[in-house]
């Protein structure tokens, strides 16, 4: 909605609130019936448009609606919650304010703020958590669209006038309970506490953005800060200011009235916000808040990120390959955090804040002590990286390296008591404990565990010891386990050892994860409580050599599987002795079956490379891997027990590999790639340019450098991509050829990224074609090459306009990303091509963009509302299609209107051509008719002497330099030449068209047609009351006229006959004159002899003259057309001749 008439409704609306009546007109005597209320009601409900606004303020005027206000306000804010485009949303603030002026706020407008309101409110999070998963994620999207629209209408009432504050709302009568989301309370929360009540969309935003722990909402803060940014913010919007020209020290600055300038209107951000400064401050707050909350988001968000690919990778090196779930899930967080880091990027520029450095690394200390990485993956896995080779990473060697030290977390009387009682020899693992001991040990112990617990203090051992064995399964967390070894020393007691070595023994079936954990649990009160590993190695050696006897039973597979990881799990942490590990393996690989091939396996997998790396075990360890490799050769084992051995053998000491080489860069390139990449800033890119200018251009490494920085910029951060563009841009002058290969250089790789369609270039494709948006707003390129390159990206693969159905390999169906890259160039310089040449290119451009959103599969929910935001930028008041037909239809029509528009000039052109040469024809027709043979003779050294001029000018060489002419002064004639050309265009529209003109008569044919006219004076007059004309045809190549009878009465036979006296009484005036001079000079008694041929002389029309018009046929005049003495009874009725072209009418004798 344009300014003056925001301004204007404002002013009506304020003057409602205060109570004003008449302030809308209606008609004096108001239609009443049903139909025409129910009509409005509906169409009210499902049609609020541009198209229907008229419509909709005739009604107010005309229609008694006061009886159907309830239904009004709820089709009222039923056809708000549907509104889609801006213009939309600005008709249906005019239908409510024309509805708020007639009716009044207590009828009216109080209970519609009241439903906007409620719809506006958060969801209930109970009603929510009672939904299923999916059901739960389909309403956050119906939410999220139908509060997109919700919340702009909401702030363009408040800015109309129409709402104020949540005070000024009232609940209706009729109003449903129960529903689902927060209800709005009459009062709002600031004038319950006293103070003055905040305005309607504050309000708003505070619900929307204060209970968003998730930040769900922020999509909805974009659109706000997008569409109110310079309304309510007080910020001026990006492209406000119109392209921009860089200085020498790289100021930029804004020509708003430069000619050049295509087609952006004054700034609206030139005129005064509609929000006071300090209401302009609260907004900002808010948003300022929730900002960061967001960046804590995105930090907390960017390292589980980073965590999950070093996870990922070390799977790839490890198997070779990433399950398909995990690699989803990490693509599906992937994409969330890059729109959460583009919508945080938009907020962050309108209320001027810093976005967080989102680094891809946790810390660097954690770096520096050996954290795993892609490129030293290698060296990591051999133990000959900087961190410890046993451990796949730094985590895992904390698990299974750093135990807590349970002396200082428990009193150390119990730690001792345990090493007292461990060393009696006597003492049996099934002897029981007399109660009076048990009530002694545990006296310091419930004194000590005051401050841990007051529920031991009212339990048995008994009781406490099950209650703790009940929260084995639960240990999966490092935390955890040592809470539970911490809690086990207060309950220690030789019974309550082995009850604990019993547990340990039973594992649930299924539960392989809990091995590790169990093992870091024995290990940590192994080293005060020895009992407890040694019981349960023991058990564990017992038990793999019952199963080595009855290894022919399949059914106790898990079994063993399950024995050998708990065996491996306890290795690792020290606690199996070095011959029982290796006796498994001996006696597995003696007996080489199948089942014993899969416990060599199963072992070495788990901890086949701790026992090699580990300085104490290697040797032996080395000797069984070589023994291993020997006996797989040399026995006949199947396939698949192969493919297990080489996987293991594979796994616990890959094959040497060469490091991957770091690439070496100059000091040079790393002096310029930190100054571009890594210090460019807003406050200080004056001075990086300064030092860019300093360096020495006249050496090609140095420019190929720069070259190479200034062509790529995925490397330089996203919101400092509009910096480059100014560097380039202020660079032109002193490098011009620099910057056209820069420029030529962006250009193609665009290009090149389309022919590769690779998702990992996805970030620097979008970069690229930032940049050259950017490049166009400082002026570097003009928009051809912008739609150039727009078009390419839609059709590249295509062969044109990409057909439904058709599969393109470079742009499948569902990959969306093509839109995104064309939405990036038009949100970054679309608001530009408004009007000229530019303006009708992007109209056109965007029913072909339409056309090919809609040939795709259906739009992702942020690629939709990219797509609404873009239209929105650039063409508010664009209806946008629903379906591909439309679409398809809307296309049609404007490649129809572009062929019309250019086939016009080009048919112009041709018309010139075909009628000059027609001309041409007939006049050589008229000289052979009239036998002149020097014609006939002429024309072969005619047509010899133009095909030599032509062959002459085809031979033409321009040796001379070709004069460099400036962009902008060619742009400035194009420009110019346009506007004279329209004008032109405008100038002959209104030009009268004669239709009467001479009728072509052939020399050769004087004598056969004066026959006719005497056959045809013999003949009877045409019947009164009409009047005769001859209409010329034409039929193929040849001219035909025939005879129309028209009534005298008729307008044209009056016409005719008007402008034929005027033109009798002008020829008679000449008639005079000519004769009067004539009696006047020639004294000679013969003289009225010559006369005629005097009067022929002067009478005679110039041939050359008339050829020189334009080639219009112009008969000779003869001395028979002449009526020298106005005899009407020597001659029939006079006959007007018509033709289809211009020229001027003249009488011939019938």
């Amino acid at each position: 909605m344009d300014r003056p008439r925001r301004h204007e409704l404002r002013e009506l609306n304020q003057r409602a609130w205060d109570g004003e009546k008449g302030l809308f007109p209606v008609g004096k005597s108001l239609d009443s019936t049903m139909k025409k209320n129910t009509a409005f009601i509906k169409r009210l409900r499902t049609a609020i448009s541009p198209a229907t606004l008229n419509t909709f303020l005739q009604e107010i005027k005309t229609v008694s609606l006061s009886k159907y206000l309830s239904e009004i306000v709820s089709a009222c804010h039923e056809g708000l919650c549907k509104l889609k485009s801006p213009g939309e949303i600005d008709a249906g603030a005019e239908i409510v304010s024309a509805l708020h002026q007639r009716f009044g706020p207590d009828v009216f407008t109080s209970y519609l703020g009241w439903h906007l309101g409620r719809s506006m409110a958060t969801p209930d999070k109970g009603v929510l958590k009672n939904l299923t998963p999916e059901a739960r994620e389909k309403e956050e999207k119906d939410r999220l669209v139908r509060q997109r629209v919700l919340l702009r209408v909401v702030t363009e009432l408040w800015l109309v006038g129409v709402l104020r504050t949540l005070d000024d709302i009232k609940r209706p009568d009729d109003a449903l309970t129960g529903a689902s989301g927060k209800p709005v309370e009459p009062k709002s929360r600031a004038s319950a506490k006293g103070v003055a009540a905040e305005p309607f969309p504050l309000e708003v935003l505070k619900d929307l953005l204060g209970h968003d722990r998730e930040h769900a909402n922020l999509p909805l803060l974009v659109v706000f800060v997008k569409a109110f940014s310079w309304d309510v913010l007080g910020v001026k919007e990006a492209g406000s200011e119109g392209r921009k020209t860089v200085g020498e020290d790289g100021a930029t600055n804004a020509e708003h009235g430069s000619e050049d300038q295509e087609g952006r209107p004054a700034s609206a951000s030139q005129e005064p916000s509609f929000t006071p400064p300090e209401l302009q401050e609260r907004f900002r707050n808010v948003l300022k808040r929730y900002f960061e909350d967001v960046k804590t988001h995105l930090i907390r968000d960017q390292k589980a990120i980073y965590s999950q690919s070093r996870k990922n990778a070390e799977a790839y090196v490890k198997s070779g390959e990433v399950f398909e779930d995990r690699q989803a899930n990490f693509e599906k967080q992937v994409k969330a955090q890059e729109r959460l880091v583009a919508n945080a990027q938009v907020v962050a520029d309108v209320i001027g804040a810093e976005m967080p450095d989102l680094k891809d690394n946790e810390d660097p200390a954690g770096a520096l002590n050996g954290s795993i990485g892609i490129v030293k993956a290698g060296e990591y896995l051999r133990g000959q990286g900087d961190g410890p080779g046993i451990w796949e990473d730094e985590e895992q060697r904390r698990f299974y390296e750093n135990l807590v030290d349970l002396r200082g977390k428990v009193p150390g009387i119990l730690l001792e008591e345990v090493k007292k009682k461990k060393t009696d020899p006597e003492e049996q693992v099934g002897k029981k404990i007399d109660s009076t001991e048990v009530s002694e040990v545990t006296k310091p112990a419930e004194s000590a565990a005051d401050d841990q617990s007051v529920a031991i203090a009212n339990k048995t051992i008994g009781a406490q010891v099950d209650a703790l064995l009940a929260r084995m399964p639960d240990l999966t967390t490092k935390d955890v386990i040592d809470q539970t070894a911490i809690d086990f020393c207060y309950v220690n007691s030789k019974a309550s050892r082995n009850r604990l070595i019993k547990a340990l023994t039973d594992v649930p079936k299924g539960r392989g994860d809990l091995l590790p954990c169990w093992a870091r649990l024995v290990a940590t009160l192994g080293q005060y409580m020895s009992d407890i590993p040694k019981g349960l190695v023991e058990y564990l050696d017992a038990e793999f050599r019952s199963l080595q006897r009855r290894k022919d039973k399949e059914f106790l597979g898990q079994v063993r599987l399950s024995n050998i990881r708990y065996l491996a799990e306890l290795t690792k942490f020290g606690i199996v002795p070095e011959h029982v590990v290796f006796h498994c393996l001996k006696v597995s690989l003696d007996d080489f079956s199948r089942v014993n091939i899969e416990i060599i396996c199963n072992l070495l997998e788990n901890c086949g490379r701790y026992l090699l790396r580990n300085p104490e075990t290697s040797p032996r360890m080395a000797s069984f891997l070589e023994t291993l490799q020997r006996k797989k050769s040399v026995q006949h084992i199947g396939q698949a027990e192969r493919m297990l051995i080489e996987n293991a053998v594979y796994y616990v000491d890959p094959p040497q590999r060469p490091a991957i080489q770091q690439k070496e860069r100059t000091p040079m390139e790393l002096f310029i790639r930190k100054l571009v990449c890594e210090d460019l800033t807003k406050r200080n890119y004056s001075k990086v340019l300064r030092q860019i200018r300093r360096l020495h251009w006249e050496e090609k490494e140095v420019v190929a450098v720069l070259h190479k920085v200034f062509s790529k910029p995925g490397k330089v951060k996203y919101g400092n991509v509009h910096l480059l563009a100014i560097l380039l841009s202020a660079i032109y002058k002193y490098h011009p050829e620099f910057v056209i290969g820069v420029i030529d250089a962006v250009i193609e790789a665009i290009a090149c990224g389309l022919e590769q369609n690779d998702f990992k270039f996805n970030q620097r494709r979008v970069a690229e074609v930032k940049y050259l948006g950017e490049l166009y707003n400082y002026r570097m390129l003009e928009h051809p090459v912008i739609f150039d390159t727009m078009y390419k990206i839609m059709s590249f693969g295509h062969g044109g306009p990409p057909v439904p159905g058709r599969i393109n390999p470079f742009d499948q169906p569902d990959d969306f990303f093509r839109i995104r890259l064309v939405s990036t160039i038009l949100e970054t310089c679309g608001m530009f091509f408004n009007k000229g040449a530019a303006g009708k290119k992007l109209d056109y451009f965007l029913s072909f963009f339409q056309y090919y959103i809609h040939a795709k599969n259906p739009l992702p929910m942020d690629v939709e509302f990219l797509v609404q935001d873009i239209f929105a930028l650039t063409r508010p008041q664009w209806k946008l299609a629903s379906n591909l037909d439309e679409a398809t239809k809307v296309f049609q029509l404007a490649v129809a209107q572009d062929h019309k528009t250019s086939g016009l000039d080009k048919a112009a052109v041709e018309q010139d051509d075909r009628t000059s040469g027609m001309s041409s024809d007939d006049e050589q027709d008229d000289d052979d008719d009239s036998g002149s043979d020097d014609g006939d003779a002429e024309e072969p050294e005619q047509i010899a002497s133009y095909h030599d001029s032509e062959s002459e000018e085809e031979a033409i060489v321009v040796t001379r330099e070709e004069e460099e002419i400036d962009p902008e002064d060619e742009a400035d004639f194009d420009r110019e030449y346009a506007k004279m050309m329209a004008e032109s265009v405008e100038a002959r529209k209104y030009e009268r068209k004669q239709f009467d003109i001479p009728l072509p008569v052939r020399p050769k044919t004087r004598e056969t047609a004066g026959g006719a006219d005497a056959a045809e004076a013999g003949k009877a007059p045409p019947p009164s009351g009409t009047m005769a004309f001859s209409v010329l045809t034409k039929r193929g190549n040849r001219q035909q006229t025939r005879t129309v009878e028209l009534p005298s009465d008729s307008g044209f036979a009056v016409a005719m006959i008007n402008q034929r006296q005027v033109a009798k009484e002008e020829q008679q005036r000449i008639k005079n004159l000519v004769l009067n001079y004539d009696l006047r000079d020639n004294e000679e008694p013969d003289a009225g002899n010559e006369k005629p041929a005097a009067h022929h002389h002067h009478n005679r029309p110039d041939i050359r003259s008339g050829k020189e018009r334009g080639g219009q046929r112009v008969r000779k005049l003869q001395l028979s057309d002449v009526d020298w003495y106005d005899n009407p009874g020597k001659r029939g009725a006079p006959k007007r001749v018509l033709s289809a072209s211009g020229g001027s009418p003249y009488r011939r004798s019938t």
